[in-house]
C-alpha cells in the first residue's frame, strides 16, 4: 500500500484548496474510496501543532467538544479535523469554536445545515485526480512510468475514482491497463468487490431498485435523487452522468438479475440462530447493518425507511445488543461498553433517557402494538418475536455453517454458503466507531472474515476454481499483506497456469512489503517454494 500523504500534486491541490477556505467549518464531500481520509491526514502532517484530531465522540458530546476545542486554542492550534460527518454535532461545533478557529471534516452526504452555519465545501468531484495526477499515483505504485495517452485512456475509464485506481494498480503493476474500459476494470477482483460492498450495498434494496432503472445520463428519476445526494455525478459539458465505473457496475447486477424483480444485491439466506425467522410480508422488520458503513432500517407493508436513531448512544445500545448472544445483556454490560468512564451521576441521569430514546425510535410508526425492546429480570433483549435481519449474526451463522458443510465433505455447498458470508461482510464491525468494546468485537469479526476467505481459497483449488480462489487471496491481502501463506497460494495457482512473470511480480512484492514494513525477508520455505515453482 502506498502512502497517500505522498500523493502529489493531487494532494498538494486539494490542500492548497483547503487552506485558501475562510469560513469556520469546512467539508471534504466525497465519494466512498475518493481518498477523503488520506487528505484529512495529509492536512493533519502538513499543519503539525497548528492542527488537532478530533474524534466524533468529542463532537458527539458538548462537554467533551469544549475541552477539545479549548485545549486546541490553548495549545495554538487552529484546525480541528474529524475523521467523519459530525451529524447533529455540527451546530454545536459552530458555536463552540474559537475565534479564528476553524473545523475540518469528512463525509459522504453534504452535512445538513452548512450553509446555513456559514460552511464551506470541497465538492466531490474536487478530489477526483486528473490525468496528470494519475501519472504519480501510476509511478509511486508501479514504480516505472508511462505515456500519457494511458493515463487519458485510464482516468476515461475510471473518471479519476481514487480508490479503484489504487487497486486496480495494486493488484496488476500496472499489466493490462494500458488500454482498460470500465468493464475490464471491474474484472479486476478488488475493484469489483470495492463497488460491490462498499458502494452498491450501502443503497437499500428500494434504493438499488430506482438506481438500475435511473439512466446513464442524469433524468430526474429517484435513481438520480440519490446520486445527488452523495454526489456521485460527473458533471459534462453538456449534460451530467454516472461514474462509468458505477454506470458498469449497475449494468452488470441488471445482467445478474437477467431481467428478474430483485430486491437486494445478496441472496437469501437461512435465519440465524438468534435472530428470529423471516416475520410475515405485513410484520415490521428490522434490518441492521453492522458490517462496514452501520445502518438500522425499518420495514413493514408501507415501505422501508431509516430509523430516526439519532442519539449517538441510544444506537451503541441497539448495536450491543444486536451483536450479543441472545440478543441480550444486563444493565452493567451495557453501562461498561456505553459508557465506560462516566460517573454514577452521569450514568444514572443519561441510562434510561437513552433507552427510552431508542426505544421511541425501534417504535415510531410501527401499528401492532408489539413491544420491541424487553426488561425482563434486569436483563434487555431485543424481542425475538419480531423480525431481526442482522448482518452480523448471519455472518457468523453462514461461516459456521461453511465449516459443517466443509467437514462433512460437501465442498460445493460450503463454498457456497462462504461466499455468501463474503458478500455480508462490507467493512469492518462498526465502521467509524472506536469504542473498546467495538474494537474488540471487530477483531473477532475481522478474524472470522479473514480465516473464511483463506478456507474458502483453498476450497475452491479443490474444485478446480482457481480464479475464485485468487479472488479470495486477493481479498485477503487487502486486508492484511503481510499474511506470506497467502502469497504463497498466489505464486502456486499462477504458476500452474504457467504464468511464471506473475510469480515473480508476487514473490517481488512480497519481499518489498516484508522488508519495508517489518525489515525481515521471506521465510526459507518460501523462497525454496519460489525457486522450485520457477524451475
Amino acid at each position: 500500500m502506498i502512502d497517500t500523504p505522498h500523493l502529489s500534486p493531487h494532494l498538494e491541490r486539494l490542500l492548497r484548496r483547503i487552506e485558501l477556505f475562510d469560513t469556520p467549518l469546512v467539508q471534504v464531500w466525497g465519494w466512498p474510496g475518493s481518498g477523503k481520509s488520506g487528505l484529512l491526514s495529509a492536512f493533519l502532517g502538513m499543519q503539525g501543532s497548528g492542527a488537532v484530531a478530533l474524534a466524533l465522540d468529542e463532537l458527539a458530546d458538548p462537554n467533551a467538544l469544549r475541552a477539545a476545542v479549548d485545549a486546541a486554542w490553548e495549545s495554538g492550534a487552529h484546525w480541528l479535523v474529524a475523521s467523519g460527518d459530525p451529524g447533529d454535532g455540527l451546530r454545536t461545533a459552530a458555536r463552540r469554536l474559537r475565534t479564528g478557529q476553524r473545523l475540518l471534516f469528512a463525509g459522504e452526504r453534504r452535512a445538513r445545515g452548512l450553509e446555513e452555519l456559514s460552511g464551506a465545501l470541497l465538492a466531490p468531484q474536487e478530489l477526483l485526480p486528473t490525468a496528470a495526477e494519475l501519472a504519480t499515483l501510476w509511478r509511486l505504485v508501479t514504480g516505472v512510468t508511462a505515456d500519457a495517452a494511458t493515463f487519458e485512456r485510464l482516468h476515461a475509464a475510471s473518471d479519476g475514482w481514487f480508490r479503484p485506481l489504487l487497486l486496480a494498480l495494486e493488484a496488476t503493476g500496472g499489466a493490462g491497463l494500458e488500454a482498460a474500459a470500465p468493464h475490464d476494470l471491474l474484472d479486476i477482483a478488488p475493484v469489483r468487490f470495492f463497488l460491490r460492498h462498499e458502494v452498491l450495498e450501502t443503497f437499500s434494496s428500494a434504493e438499488l431498485d430506482s438506481l438500475l432503472a435511473a439512466s446513464e445520463e442524469r433524468d430526474g428519476s429517484p435513481g438520480w435523487q440519490l446520486l445527488d445526494e452523495r454526489g456521485l455525478w460527473i458533471e459534462g459539458p453538456e449534460r451530467d452522468r454516472m461514474p462509468r465505473l458505477l454506470a458498469a457496475s449497475l449494468e452488470r447486477e441488471r445482467r445478474r438479475r437477467g431481467g428478474r424483480p430483485a430486491h437486494s444485491t445478496r441472496e437469501a439466506t437461512e435465519p440465524t440462530g438468534t435472530a428470529s425467522a423471516p416475520a410475515p410480508a405485513a410484520a415490521t422488520v428490522y434490518a441492521l447493518g453492522l458490517l462496514g458503513a452501520p445502518f438500522a432500517r425499518q420495514r413493514d407493508a408501507e415501505g422501508e425507511h431509516d430509523l430516526e436513531c439519532r442519539l449517538r448512544r441510544s444506537f451503541q445500545v441497539l448495536a450491543f445488543l444486536a451483536s450479543a448472544p441472545g440478543l441480550e445483556a444486563g444493565r452493567e454490560e451495557l453501562v461498561e461498553a456505553v459508557w465506560p468512564t462516566e460517573g454514577e451521576h452521569t450514568i444514572d441521569r443519561n441510562f434510561h433517557p437513552t433507552l427510552s430514546h431508542l426505544r421511541r425510535a425501534l417504535e415510531a410508526g410501527k401499528k401492532d402494538g408489539v413491544q420491541t425492546l424487553l426488561l425482563r429480570g434486569g436483563v434487555y433483549r431485543l424481542n425475538p418475536e419480531i423480525g431481526w435481519e442482522i448482518d452480523a449474526l448471519e455472518f457468523s451463522s453462514l461461516v459456521e455453517k461453511g465449516r459443517r458443510l466443509a467437514h462433512r465433505g460437501e465442498a460445493a455447498e460450503a463454498a457456497e454458503a462462504w461466499r455468501r458470508a463474503w458478500s455480508l461482510y462490507r467493512g469492518p464491525f462498526l465502521q467509524g466507531h472506536y469504542e473498546a468494546w467495538v474494537a474488540a468485537r471487530r477483531e473477532i469479526y475481522q478474524r472470522q472474515h479473514l480465516e473464511m476467505l483463506r478456507d474458502l481459497g483453498d476450497l475452491y483449488l479443490r474444485l478446480q476454481r482457481p480464479d475464485d480462489a485468487m479472488d479470495a487471496y486477493r481479498s485477503i491481502l487487502v486486508e492484511d499483506p503481510l499474511q506470506e501463506r497467502i502469497h504463497v497460494a498466489l505464486m502456486q495457482v499462477y504458476a500452474d497456469q504457467g504464468r511464471r512473470d506473475m510469480v515473480r511480480r508476487q514473490y517481488d512484492r512480497l519481499c518489498t512489503l516484508l522488508l519495508e514494513e517489518l525489515g525481515v525477508e521471506p521465510l526459507p520455505e518460501t523462497t525454496r517454494e519460489y525457486h522450485r515453482l520457477m524451475s
